[in-house]
């Protein structure tokens, strides 16, 4: 059982982490080159458990995807029981396949699919409205059936919410200032309520992002209690407040908020018995549990100014550079690159904005040499881009024993090769040329045509290499060289369908499994005629409303010359 109980002196202001200050970066730079996101389990798992001295339970915490989306971030999230806030489907799907179930998921955005909200509430979600509109005609599709899902409402409470050090970004990021888009007016909830015969069982209000004013959150647990209170007179059993996120981290030395141990003293002094606390934090969560390793491509002069170009940027940063927000950057021998000088430390775009951090002595900083830009977790992935084709890092997380593990560059929705577009669009013009069979039989392959049946393969070794990870030794026979494509779509099929089977403890095969969507890359060619190990590895399978379960098998060879994802049905 979690031991919530706080023994130490609370330290009023938010430090820099110390953990990345101990890793070799210079030995992570030679092992996984750069640019490479790497995540500390550590510091991670320790502000899951500052957080749950305030909620009581890790599942009250709801990590809003948005603020790092990676499937490194969200496995380990998922294994420490913490919930996600998600605002579309494509971010539920994230935390499914990561192993977070449906009641440790909150659907929140301004504009909600009503379909998905009432299925969200059949399968025990949370669903937090702020649409009037919306919120009855979710009400008319459930036909007053009883649900076993949470539905809340977010709130505007129009108290005196600020900033205490103020800034030129803070109007993109004050959520529940009187003017925001966000909430409903608190004035307007009681009228609002009476039209509901839906059970309301909870509030929810967000300060804002990067919040340094305690205040703020004191004056927002007052009037959801009041609103809460209020509420139960007309019959909504209300019990959860969800109090949002918005606690702000340092990014440098200066910076100053408040910290995670004195936001929790605070807030938990301000409880009440009747209800249940939930949480959303985003920056406080995993702001400083991830760095981005970087590499110093070229210095150049300029004016006595020396300009450090490293191979990241607004790509990877642009919450750092657009808003102004500069990262604690560590040297090769993991001290703080000092600032006070002329000199700047800028990435390799063609956008003169471009620039991390400015005003820094560049003394010591060679071409080659890695550096390590701090307290990267958050807004920073989520917002990345593909300008100058650039492409995205690799991921290492560093586990609570210190072992490293590595995930390959993740997929992104962007890539041309998994986007709708029909090149060199349809022709509605008569056709330009009609082609014969025999000029096609010419040009066709004959191996696909007719030599591809005579395909074989054979399993030799099988071994389960962890959880929902497997490894296959196969040999193969084809009156080609080298394993095509259509013949890799046999093998790595089967082999994720026998895989598939043997997780769910089957004796054999007896039910249909089918696949729905494949991504494929052969990379290089793999020799047929000689033992081929294949690794097969399983997100958490997602059951649907249908009664059908939905999962993502990845596989790849060795040296990762054929790899790809199966999204398999059965």
């Amino acid at each position: 059982m979690e031991n919530f109980t706080k023994t130490a002196q609370t330290k009023t202001k938010a430090n820099l982490e110390t953990w990345s200050s101990k890793i070799n970066i210079r030995e992570f730079y030679v092992n996984y080159g750069s640019p490479c996101w790497i995540v500390s389990k550590d510091q991670l798992t320790k502000n899951v458990k500052d957080f749950a001295l305030f909620t009581k339970n890790n599942g009250n915490i709801l990590f809003p995807v948005k603020t790092n989306p990676s499937l490194a971030v969200l496995e380990v999230l998922a294994k420490l029981g913490v919930g996600t806030d998600c605002a579309n489907r494509e971010e539920i799907d994230l935390a499914l396949f990561a192993g977070i179930p449906y009641e440790r998921i909150a659907y929140n955005c301004p504009v909600q699919e009503v379909c998905i909200s009432a299925n969200l509430l059949k399968r025990g979600a949370i669903v937090v409205m702020d649409d009037p509109a919306a919120i009855h005609q979710l009400q008319d599709r459930l036909k007053v059936k009883p649900f076993p899902g949470k539905l809340w409402l977010r709130i505007n409470p129009g108290v005196d919410i600020r900033y205490k050090n103020t800034n030129d970004n803070q109007e993109l990021m004050s959520h529940a200032a009187t003017s925001s888009k966000f909430g409903i007016p608190s004035e307007d909830l009681p009228e609002l309520v009476k039209t509901l015969n839906m059970p309301v069982s909870g509030l929810h209000v967000h300060v804002g992002t990067q919040m340094d004013n305690l205040t703020s959150f004191r004056n927002s647990m007052a009037a959801m209690h009041k609103l809460a209170y209020d509420l139960r007179n007309t019959g909504h059993p209300v019990e959860h407040l969800n109090l949002g996120g918005g606690l702000g981290i340092p990014f440098m030395e200066n910076d100053d908020f408040p910290s995670l141990d004195h936001w929790v003293e605070e807030m938990q002094a301000l409880k009440e018995k009747d209800f249940k606390y939930y949480v959303e934090p985003g920056h406080a969560l995993v702001g400083n549990a991830v760095a981005l390793l970087t590499r110093v491509e070229t210095i150049k002069q300029s004016r006595g100014k020396r300009w450090v170009l490293i191979d990241v940027g607004t790509d990877q940063l642009a919450k750092v550079t657009l808003l102004r927000w500069p990262h604690r950057i560590l040297n090769a021998y993991n001290q703080p690159v000092a600032t006070g000088g002329n000199d700047a430390i800028a990435g390799p775009l063609c956008f003169a904005g471009d620039t991390l951090l400015d005003k820094v002595n560049a003394d010591g900083i060679e071409v080659n040499h890695p550096l390590l830009i701090t307290h990267a977790g958050a807004y920073t992935f989520s917002l990345s881009n593909r300008f100058n084709g650039r492409t995205g890092p690799a991921w290492v997380v560093i586990d609570e024993n210190g072992d490293e593990k590595r995930m390959n560059k993740e997929g992104r929705y962007d890539n041309p090769f998994l986007n709708n577009y029909f090149w060199d669009l349809r022709q509605e013009n008569p056709p330009l040329e009609t082609i014969s069979k025999e000029k096609i039989e010419d040009l066709s392959s004959i191996y696909l045509r007719k030599w591809a049946e005579e395909d074989q393969y054979e399993y030799l070794n099988m071994t389960r290499t962890g959880e929902r990870t497997y490894e296959f030794d196969v040999m193969t026979n084809s009156r080609v060289s080298f394993i095509s494509m259509p013949f890799a779509i046999r093998i790595f099929g089967d082999a994720a369908i026998v895989g598939l089977l043997h997780m769910m403890k089957s004796d054999k095969k007896e039910f249909p499994i089918w696949g729905r969507k494949l991504i494929m890359d052969c990379f290089g060619q793999v020799k047929t005629g000689v033992p081929v190990r294949i690794r097969i590895s399983f997100s958490n399978p997602v059951k649907e409303l249908n009664g059908t379960n939905t999962i993502i098998a990845r596989y790849e060879t060795d040296c990762w010359d054929c790899s790809g994802n199966l999204l398999i049905k059965f």
